[in-house]
């Protein structure tokens, strides 16, 4: 069948075209799109060097954090039911081994990303096997179904994986939308948070979205900062950034076993620590979060109900429709960090 969906030929332009779409197969089911987010990894389709590697640029439609209604299902499909809301996972995977029987399909040997691997949901139409698709209630919006996985979803699960508590001092340096997803879990634990970014604009809704501590390093040291709210540093940190400054910034202010959890991804640019002072003197555990387990996902959910639709959305500044100039200027945007999330609304 044909479908509308968002092209990165791979030299900083977006465009939208008619894709074909397999009718679904088997265990698949075709979804209609009502919203996916633009994340920050789809740039390196955008500007033609795919982080998820295998394909160019251009091969397939975009797009890893959709949410829809199932419009038609396969003939082997059981769980999910023509007009089930349903927010989409981003991983493609074999659906058999340990990882993905315990709900962790990013870990899966034949792990593919939606979007970089396979179409994905900047469009009208996606069909995916239905161990994609996770049930979203109707008190969740569109939009912020949308933000529920790889935003929302990400930062609670390593909230779970910090141990976070309300006796923790946490800072999560890098507000945009994954640091502010960190901000509005944190808070939600009962955690007192402390937000590090160089945009003011963003300090500030951190502080609605929770943050009882900001600190803008262009201005203000962060270590020293940190030392008049507590001496001993923080409990735990988040690298949301993926700067040499925001992971040494979070390491340098984490006390004696303490925890940092990193999940902003430099890609290639090289980073320099310190593992002597930073690490190793400290007793520091240093983990690297990925996504969130399936089996969180009944939490995750409750978290987004308790926070509720209005202050979830504001981790997005931008909606568009699917059309040929609101693509290009959210790509645009978001590429010039002049935005949150993006969000496209078929």
């Amino acid at each position: 069948m044909e479908t509308r969906g968002i092209y990165l030929p791979g030299n900083k332009e977006a465009h939208v075209k008619e894709w074909t779409v397999s009718e679904p197969r088997g265990d698949e089911v075709l979804i209609q799109v009502k919203a996916a987010a633009l994340c920050a990894s789809d740039m390196s389709i955008y500007k033609g060097n795919p982080l998820i590697p295998g394909y160019p640029s251009g091969t397939f439609i975009v797009g890893h954090e959709p949410c829809g209604v199932v419009a038609k299902t396969g003939p082997d499909v059981r769980r999910v039911r023509e007009g089930d809301r349903v927010a989409i996972i981003a991983f493609t995977s074999c659906g058999v081994c340990d990882y993905c029987e315990t709900g962790e399909p990013m870990l899966c040997a034949e792990m593919g990303v939606i979007g970089f691997t396979a179409h994905g949901g900047d469009a009208d139409y996606l069909v995916v096997p239905e161990r994609m698709c996770l049930p979203l209630p109707d008190a969740v919006n569109d939009v912020v179904g949308a933000i529920s996985t790889d935003v929302l979803g990400n930062l609670y699960s390593t909230m779970n994986e910090l141990e976070l508590s309300g006796d923790d001092l946490v800072a999560i340096a890098g507000c945009g939308p994954m640091g502010l997803a960190g901000v509005l879990a944190a808070a939600a634990r009962g955690a007192t948070v402390v937000a590090i970014d160089p945009i003011d604009s963003r300090l500030q809704i951190a502080r609605e979205l929770g943050a009882q501590y900001t600190i803008n390093p262009e201005s203000t040291d962060p270590l020293a900062a940190v030392q008049e709210i507590s001496p001993g540093g923080v409990d735990k940190a988040v690298d949301c950034s993926a700067t040499n400054g925001g992971i040494n910034t979070v390491l340098d202010i984490t006390g004696n076993h303490g925890v940092v959890a990193q999940i902003g991804e430099p890609g290639d640019k090289p980073i320099s620590i310190n593992p002597s002072e930073q690490l190793i003197r400290k007793k520091l555990t240093y983990l690297g979060s990925w996504y969130f387990k399936l089996t969180e996902w009944d939490e995750i959910v409750d978290f987004i109900l308790k926070v509720g639709n209005d202050k979830a959305e504001r981790i997005v500044s931008h909606r568009y429709r699917l059309e040929e100039e609101a693509a290009s200027e959210g790509f645009r945007l978001f590429s010039e960090h002049k935005t949150l999330k993006v969000v496209f609304t078929p």
